[in-house]
């Protein structure tokens, strides 16, 4: 499965196609719904921080939903990942990632790559 996002708009139906994706894998609707929400916050900040398009990727691998989250350009990644104010405007997103995901890695490839694990 593979959704190019190039806004919001883009976003909505790339969230909606990895849900149909989701479920046509027999995923159960907790990890249907985590996996909804880590792509939408990795994929928001993409559109927010790259000011560019992004590709989301997405397979079942050895019990495990896959998501890789790709940016055309390059933007700060944060050296730490803390948990922000509950009632912060930003800095929320990153810590529900890496609270919900088995793995993450963050790369530089070409842009920044945004490889996540979610159990099935």
């Amino acid at each position: 499965m593979f959704f190019k996002v190039k806004n919001y708009a883009t976003l909505q139906a790339a969230l909606e196609g990895l849900c149909d994706f989701l479920l046509s894998q027999d995923v159960g609707q907790e990890s249907i719904f985590d996996s909804k929400l880590v792509a939408c916050e990795l994929l928001g900040n993409v559109l927010k921080y790259a000011q560019g398009e992004a590709g989301l990727r997405g397979e079942i691998k050895e019990g495990f939903i896959e998501l890789k989250v790709l940016s055309e350009s390059f933007f700060a990644l944060p050296d730490k990942i803390e948990c922000s104010s509950l009632f912060a405007e930003s800095g929320r997103g990153l810590f529900l990632v890496n609270t919900l995901c088995e793995e993450q890695v963050f790369a530089e490839q070409d842009g920044i790559l945004a490889r996540i694990r979610i159990k099935k």
